[in-house]
């Protein structure tokens, strides 16, 4: 693919000027505020006000949660008996937070036996089996709790009523087929109608149960991480966990995550949202990736400052060997797509021998980014059994499509956008030839770029301190609460500023009249050299404030780079 096609289309957001200078005056913010705020659909000024002051008391209480009364009695009745509890979380960011968080709340609640547990990525795949549930039952365990998975666990329900263990399940996923006979299920994605945390990430469902046993809200630092990590929307209940969390984190960091933001050049007293998606995830992620999350599990319950540094130290290695896979996994699906792919495909599915089946939803998602369709790569063992990754646009239900392909595969499961399967060698081809058939009809044109939603079209003049602090208040950014896009044309780059930094990121200055500001691309060198910075270019950016040396400055982060037209 050439360079233009990694430029995506930009829509640029209209202003209702009318409705936005109302809203400033009743909030009492800048225009601009109350213009990002419409953007975000936010219908109210009570909404509005909310979302400006996001606060833990607007979280609903536990008990309102369907089958939360009865997943209390079961743990009490356990602490009663002096049973054995096993918490059985899922490998990533999102399920060891909430392992972690359960597990403290149940010690907490006088359960003097409690264990955990997370599968194997590569032996067993997502979510509880009935090989697990037997090895439970031979180790002595009376309840097993979920954590982040669990509502599609049938099988391993029956086999634990065979062998006379009780159930909870608590997870968020989306329900495909009946649900598993458990004491009790508490999913909010499944309730009817959607309360106020129809959209909670693995770790705050965990955390909803953990409040209800003990009456404490504890571990929203860790909360904060799994629903970062998680890539839930950041609105209503999410936003407010989130916000809790990263203060939490400022102020009384717990040890694991002093000695993960060590390794990673993070300041926890300045902590964001991009430095747990980008820094802190990615670190604890790679333990499930290569290898066992448990050391990630570890490191957030670790009480030894010795311990945590040691375990934060294996997982920047992980990551590290997590990356140098990752590159080498995406640079042979690119070769095999400029090769293969064609324009009026519309859809991506490639599987390899040799491919590790902990990164390729990594890889997935990048190639998802330049392709802007479906994607579902597969990474496939000696014995034949893929295991693949599927990543696509909000447009285009994945889970809808895999369900129509079920024919062609064992397992599947995930969210509407990401999910994963379980499928034998020899299916693959089938599978690939129904799931373009499903992509074609679900998206029937296919756009070769995707859209980057630009909040507005302003000059390089606008952009100063006061601004910039001024749009934090829109913070935390994630999923459904992005930061702030701004795009500004003709800008006027100085050639003799270009340069490219370690990690393949891009720094340039730019002018526009007499003002003159610093820009950031991050793994974007290649996209501007010293001499195509001899003519004007058109910027999309997220405006930010830069500490160095004790110097506050205004540096653009860089989202997209159009050729300005003569």
């Amino acid at each position: 693919m050439s360079s233009s096609n990694y430029q995506s289309i930009w829509k640029v957001a209209e202003e209702d000027r009318v409705k936005t200078t109302q809203w400033a005056q009743i909030l009492g913010v800048p225009r601009m505020i109350a213009h990002l705020l419409t953007l975000r659909r936010i219908e109210t000024i009570e909404s509005a006000e909310r979302f400006l002051n996001p606060c833990l008391e607007n979280i609903c209480d536990p008990f309102l949660l369907k089958d939360m009364h009865p997943a209390v009695d079961r743990i009490r009745r356990a602490r009663e008996c002096g049973g054995h509890v096993l918490v059985f979380g899922d490998y990533d960011v999102d399920g060891i937070a909430g392992t972690a968080i359960l597990v403290n709340a149940l010690r907490d609640f006088g359960i003097a036996r409690c264990s955990y547990g997370l599968p194997s990525r590569f032996l067993e795949g997502y979510g509880l089996s009935s090989d697990r549930v037997e090895a439970a039952h031979e180790q002595g365990v009376d309840l097993i709790v979920t954590v982040d998975n669990g509502i599609g666990a049938r099988e391993a329900a029956e086999t634990a009523k065979r062998l006379d263990i009780g159930l909870i399940v608590t997870d968020h996923h989306q329900l495909e087929g009946d649900l598993p006979e458990a004491a009790a299920i508490i999913n909010p994605a499944i309730e009817d109608p959607p309360g106020p945390c129809a959209h909670a990430s693995g770790a705050a469902v965990a955390f909803k149960l953990a409040w209800a046993l003990t009456g404490k809200r504890e571990g929203l630092d860790i909360v904060a991480l799994g629903t970062v990590a998680d890539a839930v929307p950041l609105r209503g209940e999410n936003r407010d966990l989130v916000a809790a969390g990263l203060e939490h984190m400022r102020r009384c960091p717990r040890l694991g995550l002093q000695a993960l933001a060590s390794v990673a050049r993070v300041r926890l007293d300045e902590i964001t949202t991009e430095d747990i998606a980008f820094q802190l995830a990615p670190r604890i992620n790679a333990a499930g990736r290569l290898k066992d999350g448990k050391l990630a599990l570890e490191l957030l319950l670790a009480d030894s400052p010795g311990d945590a540094a040691r375990m934060a130290g294996e997982l920047n290695r992980a990551n590290e060997e997590r990356r140098d896979i990752e590159r080498a996994i995406l640079e042979e699906a690119l070769e095999e797509l400029d090769a293969t792919f064609h324009a009026e495909q519309h859809s991506i599915v490639l599987a390899h021998r040799h491919w590790h089946p902990g990164v390729v939803g990594i890889v997935a998602s990048q190639i998802l980014s330049r392709y802007n369709c479906p994607v579902v790569l597969i990474a496939v063992n000696k014995d034949g059994l893929g295991r693949g990754s599927a990543r696509s646009t909000p447009e285009f239900d994945m889970l809808g499509a895999l369900s129509a392909c079920a024919g062609s595969l064992e397992r599947f499961g995930g969210h509407l956008t990401a999910a994963g399967i379980t499928i034998l060698e020899q299916n693959i081809e089938a599978f690939k030839e129904a799931f373009e058939v499903e992509a074609a009809r679900r998206v029937p044109k296919r756009e070769p770029r995707k859209m980057l939603e630009v909040d507005a079209l302003v000059s390089l003049s606008e952009i100063d301190v006061r601004l910039v602090r001024t749009l934090e208040r829109l913070q935390p950014f994630g999923h459904a609460n992005h930061a702030p896009v701004f795009c500004s044309y003709g800008v006027q780059p100085l050639p003799d500023s270009v340069r490219e930094l370690q990690g393949r990121h891009l720094r340039f200055d730019v002018r526009q009249g007499a003002r003159v500001l610093n820009v950031i691309g991050f793994r974007m060198a290649g996209r501007l050299t010293p001499a195509r910075a001899v003519a004007p270019i058109d910027i999309a950016y997220t405006p930010q404030l830069n500490t160095w040396r004790g110097e506050t400055s205004i540096q653009l982060a860089l989202r997209d780079i159009h050729s300005a037209p003569l």
